[in-house]
């Protein structure tokens, strides 16, 4: 039940950043996930 309830939450703030934000949290969330590898795995 508590798997229901994170991908609930994790799908509707995706919807909601998709409709009202044109995907800007999303993006910047990306983008912020990619540095880190990056610099953790020391690919330039």
């Amino acid at each position: 039940m508590r798997y229901v309830v994170v991908i609930a939450a994790i799908a509707f703030f995706l919807i909601w950043d998709g409709m009202y934000n044109q995907g800007r949290y999303l993006d910047s969330t990306v983008r912020g996930v990619s540095h880190v590898v990056r610099s953790v795995t020391g690919k330039i």
